[in-house]
């Protein structure tokens, strides 16, 4: 499994609207609306990192009013994920 977090920006006023959509993915964990450069982080879960990078093309980013993502693939964590 990989963890992942992504920071997205969008259009302002859309962040509601693009939150609720983001929230109907399986792989996501969390979804918060920030303030700041990124206005929105999300964590999320995926079998490889190919199908993150599926799910972050092909999803994350048609999303209407995503205008930019980064992901950051967690290598290691200091929480017990078990």
């Amino acid at each position: 499994m990989v963890d992942a977090v992504i920071l997205l920006c969008v259009m302002p006023g859309t962040e509601q609207t693009v939150k609720d959509k983001i929230l109907e993915f399986d792989e996501i964990r969390n979804c918060k609306i920030t303030f700041g450069e990124y206005d929105l982080y999300l964590k999320v879960k995926a079998d490889t990192v190919k199908t993150l990078g599926s799910f972050v093309t092909r999803e994350i980013r048609r999303v209407p009013g995503v205008t930019k993502s980064i992901t950051l693939i967690i290598s290691e964590s200091l929480e017990d994920n078990s």
